[in-house]
C-alpha cells in the first residue's frame, strides 16, 4: 500500500495498533458513500478536496478507494480496532459484487452506442428495434430524400467556354476539358440512390425480431437521433424516419 505501513485508518502507538481518528472517520465515510451510490472516481475526488491524505505527494484515486472497500481488517479482525460494522461492510461488499457481475453489452448495444446520440437505455433500444421491425415490414417508406444540388466550385467549365470561343478549335483540348467536366459533375452526385435501394433489399429480406439486430443496425443506420420526444433512426442513405412515419 505505497509508504503506508498500516492500512488508511490506523496508526501504531507504545507498540499498539489504535485508530487514527481523522483518518477512521474517512474511511466510515468512504463506506457510507459508497453505499449510498456514489461511484469509487467520485469519492476520490472527494476525499482529494476534504479528506486526509492517502499518501503523502499522492492524491486519491479509485485503486485506493477500492483497497479500502475490499479490506476486511476494518471490521475488527487481525487485532486491529473496528472502523466499521459488519453490516456496512457486507453492504460495500455485496454492491462491489453486483458490479462486478453486470452482463457485457451485446453486439447490438456496442453497435448502437456508437451511433446513438445519447447513452442509449433499455427504453431506448426497444423503440428502435420496433422501428425496424416496422420497415422491414414497409420497406417502401424507405425513399431517397430530397436534396438541393451540391455546386461545384470548379473552373473546368470557364476553360471549356474560352476554347469553344476560341478560333481557330483546340478539338483535343476541348475533348479534354468536356470529360474532365463529366467527371466533375459525376463525382458531385451522391449515392443516396443506391443507398435506398440497397436498403430497401436488407430489410425485405430480414426477419423480426424480438432482440435488436446489430448486423442490420450496422448496416443501415448511420445515426439515432434522440430528443424527449421521439427517438428517429438515420438511414445510410440520408432519410430520417421516425415511429410517426411507419403508422
Amino acid at each position: 500500500m505505497g509508504n503506508r505501513k498500516l492500512p488508511f485508518g490506523y496508526q501504531m502507538r507504545m507498540g499498539e495498533i489504535v485508530r487514527n481518528e481523522p483518518e477512521a472517520k474517512a474511511v466510515q465515510d468512504i463506506f457510507l458513500q459508497y453505499t449510498l451510490g456514489a461511484s469509487l472516481k467520485k469519492i476520490a475526488e472527494q476525499m482529494s478536496k476534504t479528506g486526509p491524505t492517502y499518501d503523502d505527494g499522492k492524491s486519491w484515486n479509485k485503486n485506493m478507494i477500492a483497497r479500502i472497500l475490499e479490506n476486511t481488517k476494518y471490521t475488527g479482525t487481525a487485532d486491529y480496532p473496528s472502523l466499521v460494522d459488519a453490516a456496512l461492510f457486507e453492504a460495500a461488499s455485496a454492491k462491489r459484487q453486483t458490479k462486478q457481475r453486470l452482463p457485457e453489452r451485446t453486439p447490438a448495444q456496442k453497435v448502437l452506442k456508437r451511433v446513438c446520440s445519447k447513452l442509449p437505455t433499455p427504453d431506448i433500444e426497444q423503440q428502435i428495434t420496433h422501428l425496424l421491425g416496422k420497415l422491414a415490414e414497409q420497406p417502401e417508406r424507405i425513399m431517397q430524400p430530397d436534396k438541393q444540388p451540391t455546386p461545384i466550385h470548379s473552373t473546368t467549365q470557364a476553360e471549356l467556354d474560352e476554347i469553344l470561343n476560341t478560333q481557330p478549335l483546340d478539338e483535343a483540348a476541348a475533348r479534354s476539358l468536356i470529360c474532365k467536366l463529366a467527371q466533375e459533375q459525376y463525382d458531385a452526385i451522391g449515392n443516396e440512390e443506391y443507398e435506398t435501394e440497397r436498403l430497401r433489399r436488407l430489410f425485405t429480406a430480414f426477419e423480426c425480431t424480438a432482440e435488436l439486430n446489430a448486423e442490420l443496425l450496422q448496416s443501415t443506420v448511420s445515426a439515432v437521433l434522440v430528443t424527449q420526444q421521439a427517438v428517429r433512426l438515420q438511414l445510410k442513405n440520408g432519410q430520417i424516419i421516425g415511429k410517426e412515419d411507419l403508422a
